[in-house]
């Protein structure tokens, strides 16, 4: 248990009591106006009476692994910790990390530095699970745990184009560029159009790759633009953006196949002066209009900055859910059992990259500059990467978007 915590009502309120495991996965609504209620009748006694004294009535006792600071569960942990601090007899909290049961010998050390060397686990992500550490910011978060968590529906990943759903809908990869120790980060949007109001996005997928040079990584996108049967790559266009750009405007011959990935023609940007260079580049051997090249400024970000926030708070965009919860799916079957290691995890992989995405985006607090919006790191180790990808899909389908309501509005 990494944290557990037993609060006690006091005499002559209404009597309660239950245990809640996995607070973090809780929703407040359901725990206050379904769950509470119905333990509200006193528990019987061996001779059949009711006794109001009984301490099972006036229980509740949370169990939770650590999550994210500004959320239901972590409001609740403060509040047990202020009451058992002003009330000492009525409500108590517990806590502890991998290092008991360790030192009990109920678990070896090593099988704890190996899940920390894990390449699919990250640093924040083990701190919540084994040290008991809550992630975020709890005042200056931008994005919303809950929210994030409202949202995590999506029960399996797309490692491919589905037409499953509409045939407006459409792909977008989001690329944020890495070199020499940095990844380079894909994340692949599902876009469904709606009659009215802005599309459904779901993040079915997100694809690391390592510091390579442009070259190989300009085939990784290209293969990833065809298996999606992408409408656009939506990418990073500063700094090493640019070198990669380059390479993805000529020819390469894929290794595994010995096709050639034709050229990527360039459909727009965010301003003249980056596209200007590629006008020139389409044909009949060119993926003509394939790339919308992004190059940030302040007022840029803050635009995307709101774009997504207020997308995600208002139910449009759609996750993978926790991998924790897809393991456990996974492994409930005949095939998820039979899955190597390896298998499982790589079977896993995007639930642990959404995950991760998470993470960067409870780590980024706001603080403003005039008008515009600037997102910084508070945890400087935790990297940004993956939302950088993300928002830059988003903003595409944002001016998506408005492109739509200008037409319907000259209509």
């Amino acid at each position: 248990l990494d944290i557990m915590a037993a609060q006690q009502s006091s005499r002559g309120k209404r009597a309660t009591g239950g245990l809640m495991e996995e607070v973090i996965l809780i929703d407040q609504q359901q725990l206050n106006e379904v769950i509470i209620p119905t333990m509200v009748v006193d528990r019987r006694l061996a001779d059949g009476s009711r006794h109001e004294e009984e301490v099972a009535n006036k229980s509740q006792i949370y169990v939770t692994t650590a999550g994210w600071k500004n959320s239901f569960s972590y409001d609740k942990l403060i509040q047990i910790l202020i009451q058992q601090i002003i009330h000492p007899e009525e409500a108590i909290m517990l806590g502890g990390t991998w290092r008991i049961p360790v030192m009990e010998g109920l678990q070896p050390k090593n099988f704890i530095q190996g899940l920390k060397l894990d390449g699919t686990y990250n640093d924040a992500s083990f701190s919540r699970e084994y040290e008991s550490e809550w992630s975020g910011d709890a005042e200056n978060a931008f994005f919303s745990a809950e929210k994030f968590d409202q949202h995590r529906v999506l029960l399996q990943p797309e490692r491919e184009a589905s037409g499953r759903n509409s045939k407006a809908q459409y792909y977008v990869l989001g690329v944020d560029v890495g070199r020499f120790k940095c990844t380079t980060e894909i994340v692949v949007i599902k876009v469904t159009p709606q009659v009215q109001g802005p599309a459904l996005k779901a993040i079915v997928n997100i694809y690391p790759y390592e510091a390579e040079d442009f070259e190989v990584q300009a085939i990784n996108i290209k293969r990833l633009f065809y298996k999606y049967k992408a409408r656009q790559v939506a990418i990073d266009a500063n700094g090493l953006g640019a070198g990669l750009i380059d390479f993805m405007t000529k020819v390469q011959i894929d290794p595994e196949t010995g096709d050639a990935l034709p050229a990527f023609g360039v459909s727009g940007g965010t301003s003249e002066d980056i596209t200007e260079p590629y006008k020139k580049i389409k044909g009949p051997d060119v993926e003509n209009d394939a790339m919308y090249l992004i190059k940030a400024n302040a007022a840029i970000n803050t635009e995307a900055h709101t774009y997504v926030q207020t997308q995600m708070y208002s139910g449009k965009v759609r996750f993978l859910i926790d991998e924790n919860q897809a393991k456990t799916k996974l492994m409930s079957t005949k095939v998820g059992q039979n899955m190597t290691p390896d298998k499982r995890a790589e079977e896993l992989m995007p639930f642990t990259q959404t995950t991760i995405l998470k993470d960067q985006m409870l780590n980024l607090v706001e603080e403003n500059e005039g008008a515009n919006i600037i997102l910084k790191q508070s945890n400087k180790g935790i990297k940004k990467d993956k939302f950088s990808a993300f928002e830059y899909g988003m903003y595409y389908v944002k001016q998506e978007e408005d492109r739509k309501k200008k037409r319907k509005k000259r209509n």
